[in-house]
């Protein structure tokens, strides 16, 4: 017989057989048995990795990215190379990986009208912090990647929200999760920034200056362009000439060539005297109309697990540095 069922969405009503509707229970059930195993073997499988030592830790990652287990003893690749430098960095990593320290490197290097203004850098955030700074601003912690928020309107925001927030980003132990050592270095703290809007009043995108240089050689430079990185990230590459070319798996890339920047050149320019004396660096830059700002400098990019379209660039970047 047809049972009539309320239609949760509205007052409306819809017909279904018992047939069905015992059938659906058990699917129901199978599927909420399943999302609960799923989550439980991903918490099992997370504790014991976070239990092993950073040189269980890293080609385990590595192989479960890639299938196979890097080579750590004599890395060729980009990938085995970074995963190389995770386990054995240098000193100044750890400085320079700092949001906060490196301003004093860049300010050297290349010039304070390079670095985003600054409002504050603190330990915490306090009432009185909070109501001295501008209506719009950024809000950053220096100690690893992705605590940023933006704020357009402070007035949509309040002191309790920002301080629950940021306490949660000072807690993470950065170092923790790709075992990137010269994260483990960095002191956990707070800086507020001025926001950085395009012509468009949009974020800015992101150019990121992969700066090689091996021993009696000529630097290489490859560009990385980030679109619309807290909406619809997209992610292009480019060579010295400004040409568009394959890096990445086309999931991640535009594939639509922009105009070649007006700062594109000094951008180089700045980028190769920053990665002085290193050889490989990545260096972030915001170019917003005819200035450049400094984003950050990276050691590790993507913890040595970046996802090439093909494996030839993996090996042939890794031929560019040495470690």
């Amino acid at each position: 017989m047809p049972r009539v069922m309320r239609n949760n969405l509205g007052e409306s009503y819809t017909t279904t057989s018992d047939l069905a509707m015992k059938s659906s229970a058990p699917n129901e059930m199978n599927g909420k048995i399943k999302n609960f195993y799923n989550a439980m073997m991903a918490a099992i499988r997370s504790n014991i990795m976070n239990s092993l030592s950073d040189r269980l830790h890293v080609p385990l990652r590595y192989k479960r990215a890639f299938g196979e287990f890097p080579n750590l003893k004599n890395p060729k690749t980009f990938n085995e190379k970074i995963c190389y430098r995770k386990l054995h960095p240098q000193p100044i990593f750890s400085v320079l990986s700092d949001k906060i320290e490196a301003r004093e490197y860049v300010a050297y290097k290349i010039g304070e009208q390079h670095l985003v203004p600054c409002y504050k850098i603190a330990s915490s955030i306090s009432p009185k912090l909070f109501a001295q700074l501008p209506n719009s601003f950024v809000m950053k912690a220096n100690h690893g990647f992705g605590y940023n928020l933006l704020v357009h309107d402070k007035s949509q925001y309040t002191f309790p929200y920002l301080y629950n927030l940021s306490t949660e980003w000072l807690s993470h132990n950065f170092y923790k999760i790709c075992r990137e050592n010269h994260y483990k270095r960095i002191q956990p703290r707070l800086i507020f920034e001025r926001l950085l809007l395009d012509e468009n009043h949009q974020v800015p995108k992101d150019f990121k200056f992969h700066c090689f240089k091996k021993e009696g050689e000529d630097p290489v430079v490859f560009i990385e362009v980030a679109h619309d990185r807290f909406t619809n990230y997209k992610v292009d590459f480019y060579d010295q000439a400004w040409n568009l070319i394959d890096i990445r798996e086309d999931k991640y890339s535009s594939g639509q060539a922009i105009a070649k920047p007006k700062m594109l050149d000094k951008g180089i320019e700045l980028a190769l005297k920053l990665a002085e004396g290193f050889s490989y660096v990545r260096v972030d830059f915001y170019i917003v109309e005819e200035h450049i700002y400094f984003g950050e400098m990276t050691f590790t990019p993507t913890a040595g697990l970046t996802r090439f379209k093909y494996k030839e660039t993996d090996e042939e970047w890794g031929k560019l540095f040495d470690i």
